[in-house]
Formats: structure tokens, sequence, C-alpha cells
């Protein structure tokens, strides 16, 4: 079974077991953020079955309740954990999603070379960022949007991108 990230529990909010959850580029995508859905609290290398029972904006994050956790000390475990979901249980329009890129080959489209793979997207509140990781261990970060993203070769599973002097510091 795959899982996706979509959130991160960031807080508690007041004593009744509601957290205050911060969404990543995936959960604001998320169409299900609604009562009886079940996604998934990632403890370790433990996922546990959360079902919403209550769900609602404030300012930038989401107030959740889940069921079976109605006072502030049982969700005192749950500070700073992830929220995931089955990717197949995803709800999704597109035939194409941006996590679909993970273990992509990164490509300079001028010379062909190999830079890394896409390991990951990060949710800036813009366009958001992938992060490259060369062989080296390195850690590169390119932003999503035409200019540098040029092509998206699915069926070799490569991007292409344009560098700008400095991007990518691969010698």
């Amino acid at each position: 079974m795959q899982y996706l990230e979509i959130a991160k529990i960031i807080n508690t909010h007041g004593l009744l077991g509601e957290v205050k959850v911060l969404c990543n580029y995936y959960g604001k995508n998320f169409t299900n953020w609604k009562p009886k859905q079940v996604i998934y609290l990632k403890n370790d290398d433990d996922y546990q079955p959360l079902t919403i029972t209550k769900v609602r904006a404030h300012k930038n994050f989401l107030l959740v309740t889940f069921e079976n956790y109605q006072t502030i000390e049982l969700v005192l475990f749950m500070k700073n954990k992830s929220l995931v979901v089955i990717s197949d249980e995803k709800s999704d329009n597109s035939n194409f999603s941006f996590e679909n890129l993970i273990d992509y080959q990164v490509l300079d489209s001028d010379e062909e070379k190999i830079l890394g793979k896409v390991v990951g997207l990060i949710d800036n509140n813009h366009s958001g960022l992938w992060e490259v990781k060369n062989d080296q261990g390195a850690t590169f970060y390119v932003p999503n949007n035409q200019f540098f993203i040029i092509k998206v070769d699915k069926d070799n599973k490569k991007v292409y991108l344009n560098l700008i002097p400095g991007m990518f510091d691969y010698e």
C-alpha cells in the first residue's frame, strides 16, 4: 500500500479534541476533508485510521475533530504527526498529478545531463517547489513553474529543466 502525505497536525486547538492541521500541496487539493472521511495518522512506521467528525477552516489552517478523540489529552500525541491517505483513495479528477513524479529522473534540457531524481514536492503557499536529490545526496529545489520545467516525459519518467546559473551545483 502506498501512502500520500496530505497534511501535518501542528497543534491542538481548545479542550475538546480539535487539532490544527496545516495542509501541504496535496491536502489543499484533497476534496474529502469532510465528516465520515477516513484518513491515517502516521505514527513512526504505523498508520492509524482516523474518522473525521468535524472540519472547519480557520485562517490558513483546518480545525479537525476525529471520532473517539473528544479531549485535549487524547490528541496531544498527534502534535507534529503527518496525516496521510492511501494514494489510490485520493480524489483527483486529473489524469496526472504531481505525486506521480516522485522518482522521475531530472535532466538539463540543454545538455541532457542527469541532475538527480524528484524526491518530493514542498508547499510554499505559492506555486510549490520540487525537491530534487542528486547521486551525491545533495538536495536542490526547483520552482514549480513553466520557466524552469520545460517538459515532463511520462513514458520515460523524465523531467527536463531550464537551468539558470547557480541553480544546480552538480559538478
